[in-house]
């Protein structure tokens, strides 16, 4: 068993609530630069002496969650990453330059070096920043679809965005007339833009140039965009319901009810959660449904398929041919491993090999030094179809873990039909054996278990 070290102690669980609370912060933010940027990019307005005191604030802000981010556990392929390398790869590989670039308080130093004309569009910078909104806005921790009141929340946080970009290209196109205030003026751009993209339009503002008819028309057609989207999007919430979620939240509220009921041990119900979650997870789609409800051939040709495309991942299998996967793909039998559960263990004589269908594994030697992880679709065990071989590495679960397994007996009563194929793996393998080593974590070694 991996120990937890007095690092991995110190990391931030994303689901935590100061997390929470923290990312809706980095929300607040975001949406504040998204909305204002434009609005502070016309030139009739530009940037207010206040706003250099709120970018310092959001400055520090920004720092401080860089500093969080590599502090933070990151779900990945339904692995909690713990481990502060791991996690410090993962950020940088995603969202570290862009968090970067838009911390950096390009317009304050712009105005620093005396070109405050150029700060205006340097602080565009900051809407970089919309690269995380998808992950801020999605229910965080949770393996179920968003309820009706999120979806309707994003839906109206992208329409007000759209809305105020539009007023602030036209305020950048119209004339601003000498009795309008500066508020006045602004209101008037909002005003504009929701009866035009309402397809109501008063009159009373109407563009008195070219460039200003080419974007009206622009905003009407957006506007028509916009409104059918909405139709569709809302009579869809209002008819599905969310069914599904429904369905599994009474599935978990009976399953805590029964384990509260017979009071359940705390590491067998988070056992018992875990898997659930991986369930919901599996099955979102409705998938299995789908398959019980075509006829049985049809089903079948669709499990054939599946399994010769995985079992073409395996090295040893690479180049065989579609007769040959077809006849194996129909041997393997589906399996299923819990969280901490030992797949493979050293010392026992191999008589199987796993394709690993969902979920992440751990290779561990003698000592429990962890060799590598594998991931979905890798394959492990291979040698033990070739050769009467003793494992020499253990092979745990980190997640719910659902496997493919072909036994020897199965393999060599194929191979009887393939003997030439045989003979081509024998060499393959042996030659393997003698010349690699296992791979890092990020690349799965395909005999990992022997």
């Amino acid at each position: 068993m991996e120990q937890t070290t007095e690092k991995e102690s110190r990391v931030i669980l994303p689901d935590s609530p100061a997390r929470r609370l923290w990312n809706y912060l980095i929300l607040a933010s975001t949406i504040w630069y998204i909305w204002t940027v434009p609005l502070f990019l016309v030139p009739k307005i530009g940037v207010p002496e206040w706003s250099y005191t709120l970018n310092l604030l959001l400055t520090a802000i920004y720092l401080m969650d860089l500093w969080l981010s590599f502090r933070t556990a990151i779900m990945d392929e339904g692995e909690l990453l713990t481990k502060p390398e791991a996690i410090r790869e993962k950020y940088l590989k995603t969202y570290f330059v862009s968090d970067l670039l838009a911390t950096i308080p390009w317009d304050l130093a712009l105005v620093i070096l005396g070109l405050p004309e150029l700060a205006m569009w340097a602080s565009a910078v900051r809407m970089l920043r919309i690269v995380r909104l998808p992950h801020l806005l999605q229910v965080q921790g949770s393996a179920l679809p968003a309820t009706v009141t999120e979806q309707l929340f994003v839906m109206t946080f992208w329409i007000l965005t759209i809305t105020s970009w539009c007023a602030s290209i036209w305020m950048m196109i119209v004339e601003q007339l000498p009795e309008d205030n500066l508020k006045t003026f602004i209101i008037k751009g909002y005003y504009w833009t929701v009866t035009t993209m309402a397809s109501v339009g008063y009159g009373d503002i109407t563009p008195q140039t070219d460039e200003g008819r080419l974007f009206a028309m622009f905003v009407m057609l957006l506007g028509v965009a916009i409104y059918a989207y909405m139709i569709g999007q809302i009579s869809t919430l209002i008819v599905n319901s969310n069914i599904l979620r429904k369905q599994n939240k009474e599935k978990i509220e009976h399953l805590a009810a029964f384990m509260r009921q017979y009071d359940l041990p705390a590491a067998l119900q988070n056992d018992i959660f875990g898997f659930y979650r991986h369930y919901l997870m599996e099955h979102s789609a409705g998938g299995a449904e789908i398959l019980r409800d075509l006829p049985a051939k049809l089903s079948e040709r669709i499990h054939q398929h599946v399994n010769v495309h995985l079992l073409r991942r395996g090295h040893m299998f690479s180049k065989a041919s579609p007769e040959l996967l077809e006849a194996l793909g129909g041997r393997l039998t589906s399996e299923m491993f819990m969280p901490g559960e030992e797949i493979i263990h050293i010392g026992e004589v191999g008589r199987e090999m796993y394709i690993l269908v969902h979920g992440v594994v751990a290779v561990t030697n003698q000592t429990g030094d962890l060799i590598a992880k594998l991931r979905t679709k890798d394959v492990f065990g291979e040698i033990a179809l070739l050769q009467d071989t003793v494992r020499m590495a253990n092979i745990r679960a980190i997640t719910a873990c659902n496997t493919l397994k072909l036994d020897k007996q199965d393999f060599d009563e194929v191979m009887a039909a393939f003997p030439e194929f045989r003979k081509e793996l024998r060499k393959i393998q042996m030659h393997r054996v003698g010349l690699e080593s296992p791979k890092s974590d990020d690349g799965a070694t395909p005999a990992a278990g022997e």
